[in-house]
């Protein structure tokens, strides 16, 4: 029997079950309703359509009716192909398929298709004008040419920098294209100011370019390169 009895008192208690008298009488839940009505009570007005009509609506019907309208309105909008706003829309399905436009897509009607490499060929080369700090970004555009066009036609590169390559430099754009690379280094003459251009005045002109927040008007280099390539 100690056991028994140990065993019962160990057990939790289930809690107990309300009330009549904790239940919240009708008086309370009617106090509740009259906290809530007035809140919603101003879109429940009703108002009439014509000035002796006797239909009515409620107002919140006829605040809600317009938005619903141009929330339809911007959806068929963005949904529409030929929309520039479906760019913001992110891609759950694959695009329908459509008929090429003769006019504008004539080219792209055979595919995605190797060139003909045989063709005639441009007497054309890539000019490159970088330094050597800039090898990450060299190597990035290498491999991008190679991969979308220069893999099948092998035009040579000429890279210049108004300092001398290195080894290093050499070797790893070796090691990313197989056409010719050829290396040069610009002649002062051809870079910098000229002998008739105040440099002053000239340093003076990029730093306003630079305080006016202009793209890479306030780096003397990026002058320097203008020129250069404008002959």
């Amino acid at each position: 029997m100690g056991l028994v009895q140990n065993l019962v008192k160990r057990i939790p208690s289930s809690p107990s079950l309300p009330t009549l008298e904790k239940l919240p009488s009708l008086g309370d839940l009617s106090r509740q309703r009259e906290r809530i009505t007035p809140r919603l009570a101003f879109f429940r007005r009703r108002i009439r359509l014509k000035g002796n009509s006797k239909i009515s609506i409620p107002l919140g019907a006829v605040l809600l009716f317009p938005i619903i309208v141009i929330i339809l309105i911007l959806v068929l909008v963005v949904r529409h192909p030929s929309s520039p706003a479906r760019i913001l829309m992110p891609a759950g399905a694959p695009p329908s398929i459509r008929k090429i436009s003769e006019k504008h897509d004539k080219v792209f009607v055979t595919g995605c298709l190797e060139p003909q490499a045989q063709g005639p060929r441009a007497n054309a080369a890539f000019v490159v004008l970088a330094r050597e700090k800039e090898l990450e970004g060299v190597i990035q555009s290498v491999k991008s040419i190679e991969r979308h066009f220069n893999r099948w036609f092998h035009y040579p590169y000429v890279f210049l920098n108004d300092g001398d390559f290195s080894a290093d430099f050499k070797a790893t754009i070796a090691n990313y294209t197989s056409a010719p690379v050829e290396y040069g280094k610009i002649d002062p003459s051809m870079w910098g100011y000229p002998e008739w251009v105040d440099a002053s005045v000239a340093k003076e002109g990029i730093n306003k370019q630079g305080d006016a927040a202009i793209m890479y008007g306030g780096m003397e280099s990026y002058h320097h390169m203008c020129r250069f390539y404008s002959g």
